[in-house]
C-alpha cells in the first residue's frame, strides 16, 4: 500500500538528507533519550494495486535528468502557448489591449422556486466585498429572498461531444474572469468577445486523447453523487477550453523521445488532471485557484475554476525542478511493482523492514477516486482485490479482514525473522479496528506496540466525520 511512495522517498532521504537535516534529527533524538540514527539510503520495494499510484511512486523514486526535465517543460508550456495561447486571450476593459487569461470562473445556473426564472449562482449569491458566499440572498427577477437548498438546479440538453447523441448536463455559465496584462492583473465579467470565442471553441472537435470511457458509476461510492449531474464519462469532467488544454498537454508530454523526462513530463501534467476538470472549486478567498479540487470525493460544486495551462503549470514546473535539485534518487535503490500486496514478487525471508499504510475499511475509495486519472493512461485498477468495505462492490467487514489477513501473510512470508513491521492505521471503527487486530494474528505476527500518530492535517473523513477519530494508530509488529 505504498500509494504515492512517500515510504520510497524517506528511505531514500536517509542516504541523501543534507547535514544540517541529519543534525536536526540528531538533537531532537537526543533530546529524546534515543541513539542517534545510523544514516544510509535504505533500498526499497514499493508496491500498490493502482497503476496510478505507482507511477506517481515511480517518478519519485526512480532517477532522472532534472535540468533536461526543466529545459523540455518549459518548452512543452510554450509549445501549448503557442497552439492555443489565442483560447486564454481576452480585451482589457479598454476595449484595446490584450490580456492573458489566469482562470475563468463558471457558475452553476439554478431556477428560482417562485418565479422559475434563471439565477446565476456567483453573480447573485457571491458578496463582491467579502470573497463570500451569502447565506441568503435575492432572486434577481422578483426579489423572493433565496438560499442554495430552495435553488433547484438546471440540466441544459447538448450533444455529446464524443458521440453526438443528446447529453443532459448541469448548466454552467462564465460568471468572472481572472487576467493579466503585463504584471498587472484584473477581474472583469465575460463581454460579447469572450462569450463569442467560448463559443468558437465549443464548436471544434474532442481532442482524440482525452478518454471518454464510462466510469463504473453502478459499482462506485460516489456514483450518486455525479451521475445525477450528467458526468458519467471522463470527458464529460472538462469543459471544451480545458479539454483542448489538457488534451493537448498530454499529447506533447506522450511524445517526447526519452523515456525518463517522458515519464516526468507526464507525472507534471497528470497532477493537473483534477485541477482542468470541473471538480476543481472556486476558491476566492485563497490566493490560488490551482488544484482546489475537494480531495477523496468527486464533488462539482456550484462555482468552478478553469484555469489556463500557464497559470496551473508554470509554478508547478519550477516547484518540482527546484525540489529534486536537492533530492537526489539513485540508481538500483528503488523498485515499483504494481499488484496486490497478497501477491508480492519476492523470495521467502528476504525484507529487512515492513512499512504498511493500508485503507482503513471505508474511509476512501481508492479504486474509484483513481479512475478519473487512470483513464488517461489506459491503465485501471482492478478493484477484485482492494482490501476496503465498499458496498457498491459486494464487500462487507469480513472481505475486508480476509484480504487484509492475505496480505499480512505475505508480509510475514517476505520477512526475515525477527525483523519488524510498522502499520499505520485510521481507527475509524472498532469494529474494523478489531479486524485489523485479527488479520494479524492470524497472519503470525506479534503484535508489541499501538500509539497514536497526529498527523497534524486530517483527511476529508477525519474532519467531516462525527465517528472517526482524529489521530492515526502506528503499530509495531514482528515475526
Amino acid at each position: 500500500f505504498a500509494g504515492s511512495g512517500m515510504t520510497g522517498v524517506a528511505a531514500q532521504w536517509c542516504g541523501t538528507a543534507p547535514a544540517s537535516y541529519r543534525h536536526q534529527v540528531e538533537m531532537e533524538w537526543k533530546k529524546a533519550g534515543i541513539a542517534a540514527p545510523k544514516w544510509g539510503t535504505r533500498r526499497v520495494v514499493l508496491n500498490d494495486l493502482s497503476p496510478a499510484a505507482t507511477f506517481i511512486g515511480a517518478n519519485y523514486n526512480l532517477p532522472f535528468d532534472v535540468d533536461a526535465f526543466a529545459k523540455a517543460g518549459k518548452q512543452l508550456l510554450a509549445e501549448v502557448e503557442r497552439d492555443i495561447g489565442w483560447m486564454y486571450e481576452t480585451l482589457h476593459t479598454d476595449g484595446k489591449t490584450k490580456g492573458r487569461i489566469d482562470f475563468t470562473v463558471w457558475s452553476e445556473v439554478f431556477t428560482c422556486p417562485e418565479c422559475a426564472g434563471e439565477v446565476n449562482f456567483t453573480e447573485e449569491a457571491l458578496a463582491e466585498e467579502t470573497k463570500r458566499v451569502r447565506d441568503v440572498f435575492p432572486c434577481p427577477h422578483c426579489g423572493a429572498e433565496m438560499n442554495k437548498d430552495r435553488l433547484e438546479r438546471v440540466l441544459e440538453t447538448k450533444n455529446d461531444p464524443a458521440t453526438g447523441e443528446p447529453w443532459q448536463r448541469v448548466k454552467f455559465r462564465p460568471a468572472l474572469l481572472a487576467y493579466s496584462v503585463g504584471k498587472s492583473r484584473f477581474e472583469k465579467q465575460p463581454d460579447a468577445h469572450d462569450l463569442e470565442l467560448l463559443a468558437k471553441i465549443e464548436a471544434l472537435p474532442l481532442p482524440p486523447s482525452i478518454p471518454t470511457v464510462r466510469f463504473p458509476i453502478e459499482e462506485m461510492y460516489h456514483g450518486s453523487r455525479i451521475a445525477p449531474k450528467g458526468l458519467t464519462n471522463i470527458h464529460h469532467f472538462f469543459l471544451p477550453r480545458a479539454a483542448h488544454a489538457m488534451g493537448l498537454l498530454w499529447e506533447k508530454a506522450k511524445a517526447y523521445p526519452e523515456s525518463r523526462t517522458r515519464a516526468f513530463l507526464v507525472f507534471m501534467v497528470e497532477q493537473a488532471i483534477w485541477g482542468f476538470s470541473i471538480l476543481n472549486r472556486y476558491s476566492p478567498s485563497h490566493f490560488s485557484q490551482v488544484n482546489r479540487a475537494l480531495n477523496g470525493v468527486y464533488y462539482v460544486a456550484s462555482q468552478h475554476s478553469e484555469c489556463s495551462p500557464r497559470y496551473n503549470l508554470g509554478g508547478k514546473l519550477d516547484r518540482l525542478a527546484r525540489a529534486f535539485q536537492n533530492y537526489h534518487p539513485k540508481v538500483g535503490a528503488s523498485a515499483v511493482t504494481t499488484g496486490t500486496a497478497a501477491s508480492l514478487p519476492l523470495g521467502d525471508s528476504c525484507i529487512d523492514y515492513v512499512f504498511t499504510d493500508p485503507p482503513f475499511g471505508e474511509n476512501i475509495y481508492y479504486a474509484d477516486l483513481n479512475f478519473l486519472v487512470e483513464s488517461w493512461h489506459g491503465v485501471i485498477t482492478d478493484a477484485k482485490p482492494e482490501a476496503i468495505i465498499d458496498g457498491f462492490k459486494n464487500k462487507a467487514l469480513p472481505d475486508y479482514q480476509h484480504l487484509m489477513q492475505r496480505c499480512f501473510a505475505e508480509y510475514h512470508r517476505v520477512l526475515k525473522p525477527g525483523r519488524w513491521m510498522t502499520v499505520v492505521f485510521s481507527n475509524s471503527k472498532a469494529s474494523v479496528w478489531n479486524a485489523i487486530q485479527v488479520a494479524l494474528q492470524q497472519a503470525g505476527f506479534v503484535v508489541a506496540e499501538v500509539n497514536a500518530l497526529d498527523k497534524v492535517q486530517g483527511s476529508y473523513r477525519q474532519v467531516t466525520s462525527t465517528t472517526a477519530v482524529k489521530q492515526d494508530l502506528v503499530i509495531s509488529a514482528y515475526k
